[in-house]
């Protein structure tokens, strides 16, 4: 019985420690840091800081887990060094010295041990860095006057269509890994769709089922919203922590606007243009519905508060640029609205240069 028992203990054990551990841990010696300098994890797809940690011994180690790998950097303020790399649920050492750390475009890529979609990344990075440093060393030539700035523009439009030609054939390539899939999502209004579909064919059940692969499939099978087109429906929260949906003000006519604490031509419209359309059409069925692409919770609220909105205001609190909201209305830039029939139907899409009154009166059947 004893004999059982201890062979079943030492099954478990051995089981237990040939398990892979779960999540990540980073581990880095940085020599120079001062002991309780303080450092910062910053995930750089949704732009929040999601940990902090102090130095001691020149060491410091974050530890937590990802359901994909993400561009993470870790921010020391008090020297000025913001090193981004791929982070995966893996342990990864980081060793270096704050002097190479401090410079100036450092690689940082090869400095950061266990990643192996990292690994992509930097292989990518040396096969187009060139490229961008060529373009770099062009415009410098402008200030010296050796070439003019249409003479540069010629050659950046160049290097440009050689950057994408260089990343695409990369990304066929390389396709079943995060960054590659990552950097398809980036330039997906620089591609053409057939490209992007092209190398959302070459991947596997797993990646094509990752929160990148299903945000790609959502760009690849959203068609751009037209004039007659029913609105997507957005579900968010407002700063009170209440649910809406854009389909609660159905049965109007609603201006829903797309804007962001950070965006100065958005809070300038809505400081200088919002508060005459409310007055102008506060007899109509009418309803704004503004919708924040801020990834701080802080600066949507700081920024709603100074411009008194009386409007709903939600968000989602996710980066624009995987944002599926943004997918789904097909944004590349803000302020951009949307006139949004009774029936819920797109009327119009307006662009921070196209007169927004303009078109209301249109609607309204207004004439000045």
């Amino acid at each position: 019985m004893k004999k059982k028992l201890l062979l079943t203990f030492l099954t478990i054990c051995i089981l237990s420690c040939s398990k892979p551990k779960e999540g990540f841990t980073i581990k880095a010696n940085i020599n120079g840091l001062k002991d309780s300098t303080m450092v910062y994890l910053f995930n750089g797809d949704t732009w929040n800081m999601i940990d902090s940690t102090i130095v001691l011994n020149n060491e410091f180690e974050f530890a937590g887990k990802l359901n994909d790998p993400v561009p993470i950097s870790f921010i020391v303020k008090e020297h000025e060094i913001y090193p981004d790399f791929w982070l995966e649920n893996k342990e990864i050492e980081i060793n270096a010295s704050i002097e190479p750390l401090s410079e100036k475009d450092i690689n940082f890529n090869k400095l950061s041990i266990g990643s192996k979609t990292n690994e992509v990344a930097l292989r990518y990075k040396e096969l187009t860095d060139p490229i961008h440093d060529n373009t770099g060393r062009e415009y410098q030539k402008i200030s010296k006057k050796i070439i003019t700035k249409e003479e540069f523009d010629t050659y950046a439009d160049k290097n440009f269509d050689t950057i994408k030609k260089v990343s695409l054939q990369f990304f066929l390539e390389n396709p079943n890994n995060y960054f590659s899939i990552y950097e398809i999502l980036n330039f997906r209004k620089v591609f053409p769709k057939e490209s992007s579909q092209e190398y959302f064919n070459l991947l596997s059940d797993k990646m094509k089922n990752s929160s990148y692969g299903k945000k790609l499939d959502t760009f690849l099978s959203t068609k751009p919203l037209e004039e007659g087109d029913d609105f997507v429906d957005i579900v968010a929260e407002n700063l009170k922590g209440e649910t809406i949906k854009l389909s609660d003000y159905k049965g109007k006519v609603i201006l829903l606007d797309f804007w962001a604490g950070w965006c100065v031509p958005c809070v300038k419209q809505i400081k200088e243009e919002f508060p005459t359309i409310i007055e102008k059409y506060k007899n109509e069925n009418f309803q704004i519905v503004s919708f924040s692409f801020d990834v701080e919770r802080s600066r949507w609220e700081n920024a709603s508060k100074k411009l008194q909105l009386s409007w709903p205001d939600f968000s989602n609190l996710l980066r624009m640029g995987s944002n599926p909201v943004a997918l789904n209305y097909s944004l590349e830039q803000i302020p951009t609205s949307f006139i949004i029939s009774e029936e819920g139907k797109i009327l119009k899409r307006v662009e921070y240069e196209d007169n927004l009154e303009e078109e209301l009166d249109k609607v309204f059947n207004i004439k000045e």
